[in-house]
């Protein structure tokens, strides 16, 4: 299989099959379809939020969120909002947006937020010399006032677990726990449908009903975030550890 030797598979598609193949994973992955009309149709029907996304995209660029609001079907890109009442226009304006690039359809989720602006997280792994992933930790990060993404390319900002989730630091360890352990059982699939990758960003939400979803599992992650963690040598560690892995030969 040409996936075995991809080192930094990027299409998003690609990796959502591989670990929707994982029953084991399948209930913190977000409903997701390649973008036809006619999927976006049945998509909208089922959720009242969408996000449309490049297959091969980063730092949130390219992505556009699309709303069901009472009679109106909304969608909103980096720069515009276009409005329709009929889903079907709304379907043939997407397409008209994404031309003839590949396109992923995901189910929004509701994420926590403060103050209005979302919230998700990044974990960060290494795969360590003896095979096993090192998990650095996890940095919440806050979508800039009007924004729908949270990259912080985008304008993003640092928040620690515990805050985010509006709780003690000893309850911010239980949830640090829960999302390692996920976080390792999400890196031991990607390892087995991708034995060449030796790094993982992976972009966990969690929604106001507090389950944990993984939204997408970055192979060559940005770890600029990691510069605001409580560990104040964590940043070089990781540093480090990453110029390690990539200069090796592929």
């Amino acid at each position: 299989m040409i996936a075995k030797q991809i080192r930094y598979p990027g299409r998003k598609w690609l990796k959502h099959v591989s670990l929707w193949s994982d029953p084991l994973l399948r209930e913190y992955l977000p409903d997701t379809m390649l973008f036809t009309p006619k999927n976006f149709i049945e998509m909208i029907d089922k959720y009242t939020v969408l996000f449309l996304k490049p297959d091969l995209g980063m730092k949130g660029q390219g992505v556009m969120k699309v709303t069901h609001e009472k009679d109106d079907y909304i969608i909103r890109t980096a720069s515009c909002t276009h409005k329709y009442r009929s889903k079907k226009h709304a379907a043939l304006k997407l397409k008209q947006l994404i031309k003839d690039k590949r396109y992923i359809v995901q189910q929004g989720i509701d994420l926590i937020q403060i103050k209005g602006n979302p919230i998700d997280f990044r974990a960060l792994l290494h795969l360590k010399p003896d095979g096993d992933w090192r998990f650095f930790g996890i940095m919440g990060k806050v979508a800039a006032p009007n924004r729908f993404v949270t990259n912080h390319s985008n304008g993003g900002k640092a928040i620690r677990l515990y805050t985010a989730l509006g709780v003690t630091k000893e309850d911010g360890q239980e949830w640090y726990k829960r999302i390692k352990e996920i976080s390792l059982k999400i890196a031991a699939a990607m390892k087995e449908h991708f034995p060449k990758i030796a790094e993982l960003g992976l972009d966990i939400a969690i929604d106001t009903d507090r389950k944990i979803w993984l939204v997408e599992a970055n192979t060559k992650p940005q770890y600029q975030l990691f510069r605001y963690h409580s560990n104040p040598r964590l940043f070089g560690q990781i540093a480090a550890s990453v110029r390690a892995i990539r200069s090796t030969s592929a």
